[in-house]
């Protein structure tokens, strides 16, 4: 019989929650690690950098289909012992990267690191859903030391890179980290398993909308973060660090659009903000395609649309699994996390063949399908009451 949720004191959760901060800050650390790196893994796989992005579908294969796990069965288990264990797969997936002699190996790696970087993103959100009072607040907690991660993953690759020419340095410096990381998530409290009320998957049409404008996002925030610096060497002729620091800038008003949600979401609309926050990063994300040619704007550019991308994640997730359950966060973060899997792969093809300016559009037009997803969402509110909620598991 799973344990009941809240097993722990208010010290014991604080701790717990430490944890899951310290685990989602080294999601971000890997994740935007390739940015700067993509150019130099076709360089050493001796793949065209088109063929280098799907690295990146590999770690969304194994991020769903680790947090998919979660959210069908691994909810039953501690979820300090999930995080400590993602960390720990990350870090063999991450250690493999830098050393893999081949194409192949290294997307076999990078589904490794995917495997733990599921664990770690389901079991992270999971732990906040159980022990945190204010879970909108938690969660958006949760995902600003993700983006803080981000901004030191394309500085800590950028510099690496320009100074050894390789990604052994960059890799293996990660999985060191991450490991590090990972014996302190194990000494943290036992946080307990999710209560059986929290095994049930909730399915209604707050949680099917949100999903999908999560695979969106996914797809649109990781594959911006990933071509961006790409973009800039080619349209701006900007440095390997040059570019590192136009992704940070990116990652980095992410964070501060992260931390200004909080402060939001006690006065405005949840969905609202959600609206207006698609709106400007595809606006912004139109600018970049049109104008990068200019560093200082494509900076700018970049900038205004990780700070326009900042709430879309927390809002989202708070509006769907508003009176959830874990394994319903699970699932949505499955869903979203799916996006990277498809659409991150796509921009970088069209980035290579077609052009860079063609490739950065795709981000315009995956906030176009967002804001329709919303629009239809807002119609079918105002005109009926919320579909019945089925349930899954249990």
């Amino acid at each position: 019989m799973a344990t009941a949720a809240h097993p722990l004191t208010p010290a014991a959760a604080s701790r717990a929650k430490a944890s899951a901060f310290l685990a989602l800050f080294c999601c971000g650390l890997w994740v935007t690690s390739f940015g700067p790196a993509l150019p130099f893994i076709a360089r050493e796989a001796n793949v065209g950098l088109g063929t280098a992005g799907f690295v990146l579908t590999a770690v969304a294969g194994g991020s769903i289909s680790a947090s998919a796990l979660v959210s069908l069965r691994l909810g039953r288990v501690d979820s300090r012992l999930l995080i400590a264990l993602g960390l720990g797969v990350a870090s063999l997936g991450l250690a493999a990267l830098a050393v893999a002699p081949s194409f192949a190996l290294m997307l076999l790696a990078a589904v490794l690191l995917g495997t733990g970087d599921g664990l770690v993103v389901a079991a992270t959100h999971a732990l906040v859903t159980i022990v945190g009072d204010d879970v909108p607040r938690a969660i958006n907690r949760l995902n600003v030391f993700f983006a803080l991660g981000a901004i030191v993953g394309p500085l800590w690759a950028g510099a690496s890179l320009s100074l050894t020419d390789d990604i052994t340095l960059t890799y293996a410096g990660l999985a060191v980290a991450v490991l590090a990381c990972g014996a302190f998530c194990w000494r943290t409290p036992r946080a307990g398993a999710a209560g059986e009320e929290h095994l049930v998957i909730t399915i209604n049409r707050s949680v099917a909308v949100m999903g999908l404008v999560l695979f969106c996002y996914v797809g649109a925030e990781i594959g911006l973060g990933a071509w961006v610096s790409s973009y800039t060497e080619r349209v701006a002729e900007a440095g390997v660090m040059a570019g590192a620091l136009v992704t940070c800038g990116y990652w980095g008003a992410l964070a501060i659009g992260r931390v200004a949600t909080g402060r939001l979401l006690q006065s405005h609309d949840a969905a609202r903000l959600l609206a207006l926050a698609i709106a400007a990063a595809g606006a912004s994300g139109l600018v970049l395609a049109i104008f990068g040619d200019v560093l200082a704007v494509a900076f700018a550019a970049a900038f205004v649309t990780g700070l326009a991308f900042g709430p879309i994640w927390p809002l989202s997730m708070a509006i769907g699994v508003h009176e959830g359950t874990t394994s319903t966060t699970a699932a949505m973060v499955t869903i979203g996390n799916s996006g990277a899997l498809v659409f991150p792969v796509i921009q970088g093809a069209v980035l290579a063949s077609a052009g860079p300016r063609e490739g950065v559009a795709v981000t315009p037009a995956l906030c176009a399908m967002m804001l329709t997803f919303m629009f239809v969402h807002a119609r079918a509110s105002r005109g009926m009451p919320l579909a019945h909620a089925d349930t899954i598991g249990g």
